[in-house]
């Protein structure tokens, strides 16, 4: 795993070089987001771990410009480094793009089976997505595009991140089912680690993204005290 990390204590990255070496991860270092999109530009990465207090830019203002740069790199998983640990800085975080997160100070225990855990789940997307582009068939109106992280219903087509293509994919896979926010965390593997308050930021995000290219039906339902299901067409 090609792994970049942005953070300008510089001890921390050299630091956690040789621990991740030893587990297969390759560990680039940025002590800047300057040199940060550098690298990203001159390199293909497998994940981005940022560190949410920077000198040049705070760390969402570097996820809210990869995300919209339009690059190569702009949909590369992010993991967010963090001191600060609370659930509204977790949401924060989550709809600034990024796609998880580990406290500081880092429990490399912890990392390494969370950068694990983004890549099975990209690696288990994109074989799922490819099986049923193979069956050709569609339980919904609605289409996810792994290879662009795009979703498209009604004619309408925005990007998404990886943790709300997960989160829609979920939601697709159960065929019109009602599905409760827990099972949603389970399902996408962060029943251990998250609050269920954080399906409804997501979702609420990716409806916004629509609403804004203009459609004006939601097609996420919200089923009160139950959860959510995608609705299909008849």
């Amino acid at each position: 795993m090609h792994v970049l990390i942005l953070d300008d204590d510089e001890e921390l990255g050299e630091l956690m070089q040789p621990i991740l070496a030893q587990y297969g991860m390759d560990l680039k270092l940025a002590f800047t987001p300057s040199s940060a999109f550098e690298q990203l530009e001159a390199e293909t990465f497998d994940v981005l771990l940022l560190d949410m207090m920077l000198p040049e830019l705070d760390g969402m203002a570097v996820c809210h410009k990869i995300r919209g740069s339009g690059a190569a790199y702009s949909q590369i998983p992010i993991v967010a480094l963090t001191a600060r640990a609370e659930l509204t800085d977790r949401i924060v975080a989550l709809e600034s793009g990024i796609d998880d997160f580990v406290a500081k100070p880092v429990e490399m225990r912890e990392l390494v089976a969370r950068l694990n855990a983004v890549m099975r789940r990209r690696r288990a997307d994109a074989a799922e997505r490819l099986q049923g582009e193979v069956d050709g068939s569609s339980s919904t109106s609605l289409e996810l595009s792994e290879a662009h992280m795009s979703a498209s219903f009604g004619g309408h087509v925005v990007n998404l991140t990886e943790l709300e293509m997960q989160i829609v994919k979920a939601l697709a896979d159960a065929n019109g089912v009602i599905v409760s926010r827990a099972e949603i965390l389970e399902r996408i593997g962060y029943a251990e680690h998250n609050d269920p308050a954080m399906i409804d930021t997501i979702i609420y995000r990716v409806r916004q993204k629509f609403r804004d290219q203009g459609l004006q039906t939601d097609f996420i339902k919200t089923l009160r005290s139950q959860g959510y299901r995608i609705e299909t067409r008849n």
